[in-house]
């Protein structure tokens, strides 16, 4: 019961630093994965860079813990293998732009960190509706971004979702 508590109490470290995601069956011997995107900063958005819309990509770092000390490697290693990514607008404004779904195909082991870079805004976000308005004006569009990821133990079939989310500011820049 003891590790259960100290589980729990680095759980709740990891929320204060920008965890946002685990496994929660540890009773089921599974590694904890957890997430953190943009080392937990929110996003800056350039809509248009002199005219030229880049898409926008940002870090992203995975850890695998065990929940107990009879995981053992390759239990609790984990392939990431897809992400979708959400909006929700947060300044009171209306529209959002559409959800999609990406293939990462990372994989990360037991007791180890494992970083690398997504798509977290296209072309197609940035020509939307919503934000494309934007170009040439002082004006802001504020959201909320939810990148949930879908993983899974080597060998087997049995999936995981971790999220991560984090405030995205859309603005033209220059």
């Amino acid at each position: 019961m003891h590790k259960r508590h100290i589980a729990s109490a680095a759980l709740l470290l990891f929320a204060a630093i920008g965890f946002v995601g685990c496994d929660d069956a540890p009773e089921e011997g599974r590694a904890l994965i957890a997430v953190t995107m943009n080392d937990g900063a929110p996003i800056e958005s350039d809509v248009s860079d002199g005219g030229v819309v880049f898409e926008d990509f940002i870090a992203v770092d995975f850890l695998s813990r065990p929940f107990n000390s009879f995981i053992t490697a390759p239990r609790g290693d984990v392939i990431v293998e897809t992400y979708r990514v959400t909006w929700e607008r947060t300044d009171g404004g209306s529209g959002t732009l559409s959800p999609r779904e990406e293939t990462l195909n990372l994989y990360v082991p037991l007791e180890s960190s494992t970083g690398t870079v997504i798509r977290l805004v296209t072309w197609d976000d940035k020509s939307s509706a919503i934000l494309a308005p934007l170009v040439g004006t002082v004006n802001v569009v504020t959201m909320r971004v939810t990148v949930e990821f879908t993983c899974r133990e080597p060998g087997t079939e049995s999936e995981t979702k971790t999220s991560a989310s984090a405030t995205v500011k859309f603005a033209d820049t220059v």
